[in-house]
């Protein structure tokens, strides 16, 4: 009589189950980060990724690795708990880079360019010219300044607190992710605040010439003045967003390589 147990633990003998760990631990995580999140790179190019990636780590990593479970249930619930982890350094990572957006899209109900959408490439959803530069921005930022290597850095150490295959579920992987929207949308404020009070000031200016003048076409009088506006100080203000993204993102850095202490559970 065939057995599934018996088959499955001569197929995943040997390295062959640290690998299947740490491809389901840094495959959602390859996924979500980016570059390589959405759809502007073609999945084979993401799969070879994840793989030459899982085959280079698993000889560094076979030393934290945990027995083949005697079951299949027990294999596939440790599979599960390795993409459950995975998911959270990726997830972590999209929240980050994906924070200017949200000031991209305050920016744009001020200066009524919510018309004004564009296809991003990455979630193949319609967003505003301004967040999806905002978007790129961040994007650009986050690989120079090292986000990818701090992402795999810490999933890497994470295997000396969960070996590969004793993932446990914590509770405050949970707390770790409100952390990280509590930080992106601080991002998303901070980086819009500059455009978004001069357009309220242009808004309120806007609004007594209309009660001044009022055979005045004031829709589009404001529209260009928004606009003109908007341009000009996304100009000047480019390169403080960049540096609220930074400062930003040395507090998730902490916290990401805080996640998981050295040398076991904290």
């Amino acid at each position: 009589m065939f057995d599934s147990v018996d088959f499955l633990q001569g197929l995943l003998y040997g390295s062959m189950w640290t690998f299947l760990c740490i491809l389901s631990r840094i495959g959602p995580m390859l996924v979500l980060m980016p570059p390589l999140q959405g759809a502007s790179v073609p999945n084979r190019v993401k799969v070879m990724i994840v793989l030459m990636v899982s085959f280079a780590m698993t000889p560094i990593v076979m030393e934290y690795s945990t027995p083949l479970p005697g079951n299949l249930a027990d294999i596939i619930l440790g599979l599960v708990k390795e993409l459950l982890l995975g998911l959270l350094f990726g997830s972590s990572a999209l929240i980050i880079v994906t924070s200017l957006q949200i000031g991209g899209q305050v920016i744009s109900s001020l200066a009524s360019l919510d018309v004004a959408q564009a296809a991003d490439p990455t979630t193949q959803e319609s967003i505003t010219v301004v967040s999806q530069m905002l978007s790129w921005i961040a994007m650009i930022l986050f690989v120079t300044l090292g986000g990818h290597r701090v992402v795999i850095g810490a999933c890497v150490d994470s295997f000396a607190t969960y070996p590969a295959g004793g993932v446990l579920l914590e509770e405050y992987w949970l707390l770790h992710l409100h952390e990280l929207f509590g930080h992106s949308v601080a991002i998303g404020l901070r980086a819009a605040a500059p455009p978004a009070i001069a357009l309220l000031l242009a808004n309120f200016v806007t609004a007594l010439i209309g009660r001044t003048l009022p055979q005045l076409n004031i829709i589009a009088v404001g529209f260009n003045l928004n606009v003109s506006i908007l341009l000009i100080i996304m100009t000047l203000s480019i390169t403080s967003i960049g540096w609220v993204f930074q400062d930003e993102f040395v507090g998730w850095i902490e916290k990401t390589t805080e996640l998981f202490p050295a040398g076991g559970r904290g």
